[in-house]
């Protein structure tokens, strides 16, 4: 393209800052979703994003940047230790959805940190404003069981969510049959970091599913768990899983535990196979 056409091509772009984003009314969350997909397919954009903010989880910060690249980091470590940023400005991250204008369906997800600078080339943007933490994790599982192409990107977004409900949502996905085994896995995946009781009663009654690769995919969940809950549990499944493969599995995730009844586990096998 010669530098001519290029600049052209610049001054026929059109450009969107969050200013200049086309704002959706509605009751609620969902009949804000269907009010922008209805609008725009009937734009001229072969495709357009539906956007939101959503309430993050209290200690997570987003970096976003370049094609879907994006850095989360969080501010408390396992040992306790928070690190305060120098500018502890409210972290504000938005889920932008790009859709296809022909059928309605979603192509990409992705969030985007609202606390950085951005610009939206060539696409409108429907803005459905500042949902509770249960209106969006409601539509992302919904969205999460009936659109194929991204539904496990879904999961990962529903676990940066704040809110009491995160890891319900999450159980009820890791549950389904009727969901792919992707979103299986990547909800299972993030019971792993959910801190409640009941997503480790939940990582445990999934080590028995029908699919090896759910109950593989469970033991990697529970090895993630606090050590005085993850490692007696990887221990009884090296020990009394039906199915080889699965023992094999925890007892690799137990060689990467530092801790003494690891060593003493590991000792009681090799006694056991003189």
């Amino acid at each position: 393209m010669t530098t001519v056409a290029f600049v052209a091509f610049l001054l026929f772009q059109q450009v969107y800052s969050p200013a200049d984003f086309t704002q959706v009314s509605g009751p609620n969350l969902r009949a804000r979703y269907d009010a922008a997909i209805a609008q725009g397919r009937r734009g001229t954009d072969e495709t357009f994003w539906v956007a939101y903010q959503f309430p993050v989880r209290p200690g997570l910060r987003i970096m976003t940047w370049g094609d879907n690249n994006m850095t989360i980091t969080n501010t408390t470590s396992s040992d306790g230790i928070e690190w305060i940023p120098d500018a502890p400005d409210t972290q504000r991250a938005a889920v932008f959805m790009l859709v296809r204008k022909s059928d309605g369906v979603v192509q990409k997800s992705r969030i985007i940190s609202l606390n950085q600078n951005f610009r939206i080339h060539d696409r409108k943007v429907y803005w459905l404003g500042e949902p509770n933490s249960e209106e969006s994790l409601t539509l992302l599982s919904k969205l999460a069981t009936d659109t194929a192409p991204v539904a496990s990107s879904f999961v990962s977004q529903m676990s940066y969510h704040g809110g009491a409900t995160v890891g319900d949502h999450m159980l009820e996905l890791a549950r389904s049959t009727t969901v792919s085994p992707e979103v299986r896995r990547s909800a299972i995946n993030a019971l792993g970091r959910e801190i409640s009781r009941q997503a480790g009663e939940e990582l445990n009654r999934l080590t028995a599913d029908p699919s090896t690769d759910i109950q593989r995919q469970a033991v990697s969940a529970i090895s993630r768990r606090p050590d005085d809950e993850s490692i007696p549990t990887l221990i009884r499944i090296a020990r009394e899983h039906q199915n080889p493969a699965v023992r094999s599995y925890a007892i690799q995730m137990l060689s990467q535990k530092k801790d003494p009844r690891v060593l003493d586990f590991f000792e009681q096998v090799l006694k056991k196979n003189r």
